[in-house]
């Protein structure tokens, strides 16, 4: 047994390092399970251009040639009335990679291939006429024609002559007739009016605000808003100031998913509320709530005394759709 010894505490000694590298692992794979969802916390950095705006260029003639959503954009910018936007005023265009120079000319392509899009893709639902492109029907007229014609030339002449008079119709009653009976316009033309308005209400796309969707978090002002900042980086949150142990509340009903510390964003909460939203508070003094925690709009959950670079105490508050930054501004009354 004693010469057995030596080689087992050899054996041991061996496997230390492994044992080492083994523990390292478990911890790393806990702490990533611990950590909040990429889809709700994460750095974006600022990928688009920057447009300045040129004589007689509107926010929807911008949107439209770039290709940009009326809303992405306007929530990016910070921009509650389009109709505001003045000449040489910067807009910022989200996912751009190169400058538009003519915009009038490019959003007038856009909206004509998207014309010619929707009329072909009308055209091609419009049902055929069953007077016209039904073969059999054209064949029972065809057919019918042959009778008529055999008719004629097996009736005597006279009796062919006062059929023609049964079946002829006078002036006034054809008259009378064109009158009285609605023309029915071909199906296309009618699916074609409806594209071309269709096309005037895409144009005047309005912004829209959900102003009941969420309460404020906490009672303060907003020192940094969302989306372009002028040091060219992107805030997918606002910056709330406020006094050292305000209240933070939950903007509305919904189950905490997520409440722990988390590098660069400090103490930090995100509630999962109906519709796909989510809500993301950060930089907290304290949490009061667990994860799988159910909320009611208004419950608080935490209190406020992080400081910036100023001094000035604050959270971060963010809105997230389907795991998308969304301006909170548009969603806060």
């Amino acid at each position: 047994m004693e010469g057995i010894k030596p080689r087992l505490l050899k054996r041991i000694h061996i496997s230390k390092p492994l044992a080492y590298i083994y523990f390292v692992l478990v911890i790393t794979v806990f702490l990533a399970s611990c950590s909040a969802p990429s889809s709700y916390i994460q750095k974006e950095p600022a990928k688009g251009i920057y447009h300045r705006v040129k004589k007689g260029e509107t926010f929807w003639s911008i949107a439209r040639a770039y290709h940009v959503k009326i809303q992405d954009l306007a929530e990016a910018n910070n921009i509650n009335n389009p109709g505001l936007i003045e000449e040489g005023s910067v807009v910022f265009i989200p996912d751009a990679n190169q400058v538009i120079d003519d915009v009038i000319t490019s959003a007038k392509t856009m909206n004509a291939e998207t014309k010619s899009a929707v009329k072909s893709d009308s055209a091609a639902k419009v049902k055929p006429s069953p007077e016209n492109n039904d073969g059999k029907n054209i064949r029972s007229s065809t057919e019918g024609s042959k009778d008529k014609d055999s008719d004629k030339k097996a009736l005597p002449p006279v009796v062919a002559s006062e059929k023609a008079k049964l079946v002829k119709v006078t002036p006034r009653e054809d008259a009378t007739a064109t009158e009285s009976t609605p023309v029915r316009k071909p199906a296309g033309e009618k699916l074609e009016r409806k594209s071309k308005a269709k096309s005037a209400v895409e144009e005047k796309e309005e912004i829209q605000f959900e102003k009941k969707r969420f309460v404020w978090p906490v009672r303060g002002s907003v020192k940094t808003r969302f989306g372009i900042q002028p040091n060219k980086t992107y805030h997918n949150w606002i910056k709330i100031v406020s006094v050292a142990g305000t209240q933070v509340k939950a903007a509305a009903n919904g189950i905490v998913i997520f409440s722990a510390q988390l590098k660069d964003y400090g103490e930090t909460i995100i509630i999962r509320h109906e519709d796909s939203y989510a809500t993301v508070y950060t930089h907290l003094k304290k949490r009061y709530v667990k994860t799988d925690q159910n909320l009611k709009k208004g419950d608080v959950i935490a209190f406020i005394g992080e400081t910036d670079e100023a001094g000035d105490v604050y959270m971060n508050f963010e809105v997230r759709l389907h795991g998308k930054a969304r301006n909170p501004l548009f969603f806060l009354p």
